[in-house]
């Protein structure tokens, strides 16, 4: 018979809604013996999981019954069960895998660097599983889908898959404000905000580098600089082993984490990445294909910390801030950027500090940011940083020394942190170190773009 997609897939889907009838009573008889799923809810919803574990194995016990009286019992299971395994040998991409062996339902699956076994059986339950979560026609859309997955493997021409599940991410996480909208910083390097996602993350990955009281019901804080690919699955006999070099793409976390230092800066709010992930597929495409919902590869950076208050709302990011830091992104290349980069990276993590000596760290965060800004000669550092600032930022007469003062409060502020409150005077600069960092980080904020964005090259 001509293989045709349409036609497997009504085939499928007709076989796979008879078998979820039939297996009813069996599944029952099943847990009645191993015991039943735990129960799941939240807020009176039932969020127990797809018992697909568990219809996996009742079928490889019906398969593989060998006694006279398991074979009868099952025997109205096989009757729909078999039609299935049938039909998902037929496509040429398993039939190939699957070999002429009788009875073998073993082959290897390899989705980008990893190889994993997997069988007929685990793949039945895995459609199933989709079929529930899809809801009304579902059977036929399950097949469909799968059935997209596997002619990737057969053709190098693109292939309509359902759903995007041909879709992979590299990801770099990040704890910041909260991400309304998705947004591109540049061809191929998207922010989203990490709810958008869940069907590429798990709680189980990320829950070692988060606050503890942060879960899946709270990712508002949780976003993500992702780089989307493309993936092709290929399917091998199960004796087929191929010792293979791993292939990985270009890397993408170096541009990824200077935006989103500039981002934590142009918004003034703590950016903190912890968690760099390769080769992210979608759990449903691992589901169909019968494999654990699993990633490429994960590099920890940094580990949260407890910075959320649950009785506040978080931070937002504002669209100017946004496209504030994606103006001094498109700079990266310029000399001035390379100049100024470590100012980015110091002001970002002046935002980020914590702990006991973390406001006196931020003041000297700003002090050696403006340094490395204006590079005063000599002495009189604090007179000649009042000078470069204004003259940069200030609007008039008036404005400009609304500036000096400014900066004159922080440095005083800043000395009295380095060389200890001897004096009265010190001391009640050490009582302002809140207000000089949010002065100092607000003006700094703005000469940094400015002289970022500007084409009249570097101060002196």
């Amino acid at each position: 018979m001509t293989y045709s997609l349409d036609t497997w897939c009504d085939r499928l889907g007709t076989a796979l809604s008879q078998l979820a009838k039939v297996q009813v009573p069996f599944l029952e008889a099943y847990w009645q013996v191993n015991s039943y799923p735990t129960q799941v809810s939240f807020n009176g919803v039932d969020e127990t999981p797809f018992p697909k574990d568990d219809l996996a194995h009742l079928y490889d016990l019906a398969r593989m019954a060998s006694r006279s009286a398991e074979k009868k019992y099952y025997k109205t299971l096989r009757e729909v069960l078999d039609p299935v395994r049938g039909i998902l040998r037929s496509h040429p991409s398993l039939a190939r895998a699957l070999g002429t062996r009788i009875g073998n339902d073993e082959f290897h699956v390899k989705i980008l660097n990893g190889t994993s076994l997997t069988w007929l059986t685990q793949i039945v339950a895995g459609l199933l599983e989709r079929a529930h979560d899809l809801g009304d026609g579902g059977y036929r859309k399950a097949a469909n889908e799968l059935g997209s997955i596997l002619d990737l493997s057969s053709t190098t021409l693109e292939v309509d898959v359902p759903n995007g599940l041909d879709l992979g991410y590299d990801l770099l996480l990040f704890h910041g404000p909260e991400i309304g909208n998705e947004f591109e910083i540049q061809k191929g390097l998207v922010v989203k905000p990490a709810s958008a996602l869940s069907d590429y993350l798990d709680r189980e990955w990320i829950r070692d580098f988060v606050p503890e009281e942060m879960d899946r019901r709270d990712w508002r804080q949780i976003g993500a600089v992702v780089r989307p690919f493309k993936w092709r699955p290929a399917f091998r006999r199960k004796t087929d082993y191929r010792e293979e070099r791993p292939s990985w793409p270009p890397r993408f976390e170096e541009g990824a984490l200077t935006f989103l230092e500039i981002l934590s800066i142009a918004n003034q709010t703590p950016i903190i990445p912890f968690m760099l992930m390769h080769g992210c597929v979608h759990r449903s495409a691992h589901g169909l294909l019968g494999l654990t919902h699993s990633q490429g590869g994960s590099q920890p950076i940094r580990q949260v910390g407890r910075r959320r208050d649950p009785f506040r709302a978080p931070p937002q990011l504002q669209n100017s801030s946004v496209d504030l830091a994606k103006q001094a992104y498109n700079k990266r290349s310029d000399e001035e950027f390379e100049r100024l980069a470590p100012v980015i990276h110091r002001l970002s993590e002046a935002l980020a500090r914590s702990g006991r000596f973390g406001a006196n760290d931020r003041i000297l965060d700003i002090s050696q940011s403006l340094e490395l800004m204006f590079r005063p000669k000599g002495g009189r550092i604090s007179q000649k940083l009042q000078d470069g600032m204004s003259e940069l930022l200030g609007a008039n007469e008036t404005h400009k020394g609304d500036i000096r003062a400014a900066i004159k409060r922080f440095y005083d502020v800043r000395s009295a942190i380095v060389h200890g409150a001897t004096d009265a005077k010190r001391k009640r600069n050490l009582e302002d170190c809140q207000g000089a960092f949010i002065s100092g980080l607000n003006l700094t904020r703005q000469a940094l773009f400015k002289m970022l964005l500007s084409d009249t090259g570097s101060r002196d």
